[in-house]
C-alpha cells in the first residue's frame, strides 16, 4: 500500500500494512471489520522534526450479490463475482484517515516564526502578537476614551 502515501513529502510507510479482518454474513450481506494498522515516519508540520507515528483505522465494509440490498444502503457494495478483491477498499480507508498535516505530538510548540527556534526545545523572547490588519485601527480605541 505504499501507493497510499504517493506524493507526500511528509509521510512514509515504515513497513507492510497490517491488516486483520473477520467476515460474517447477515441476511445475504457479507460483512467484513477489523483493524488495519499502519507504521509510519512522519515530518512534523509544525516543527518538522521526524516521528514515528501508528495509526489504527477501524474498518468495516459490506458486500451483496443482491441488487436490491444494494439499493436500499448505499454502503452496501454489489458485487458480482465470488472473489472479492479487498486491497482498493483498505487503501481507501488508509488513505482517508491519513493526517492533511502530520504533527508529531498534539500538543507540539512548533517553531518560532520570528526567530525560528523550535519552542518544544527552548523559549524565545521573540512577541507573538498577532492582531488582524482590520482591526489594527481599534487596538488604541480605549486607550483614548478616558
Amino acid at each position: 500500500m505504499d501507493d497510499a502515501v504517493t506524493g507526500r513529502n511528509d509521510l512514509r510507510l515504515k513497513g507492510p500494512v497490517d491488516v486483520r479482518l473477520e467476515a460474517r454474513m447477515d441476511s445475504g450481506t457479507a460483512i467484513v471489520y477489523g483493524t488495519l494498522t499502519a507504521d509510519m515516519e512522519i515530518i512534523c508540520s509544525r516543527c518538522l522534526h521526524k516521528a514515528d507515528r501508528q495509526l489504527e483505522i477501524p474498518v468495516t465494509e459490506m458486500f451483496t450479490t443482491r441488487p436490491g440490498n444494494a439499493e436500499l444502503d448505499e454502503d452496501i457494495h454489489l458485487v458480482t463475482e465470488d472473489k472479492i478483491e479487498l486491497q482498493p477498499y483498505l487503501r481507501e480507508a488508509l488513505v482517508v484517515q491519513l493526517p492533511i498535516a502530520a504533527i508529531c505530538k498534539d500538543d507540539c510548540e512548533g517553531l518560532c516564526p520570528t526567530c525560528g527556534a523550535n519552542r518544544n526545545e527552548e523559549t524565545c523572547e521573540c512577541v507573538q502578537e498577532r492582531i488582524d490588519p482590520r482591526l489594527a485601527g481599534l487596538k488604541d480605541f480605549f486607550k483614548h476614551s478616558n
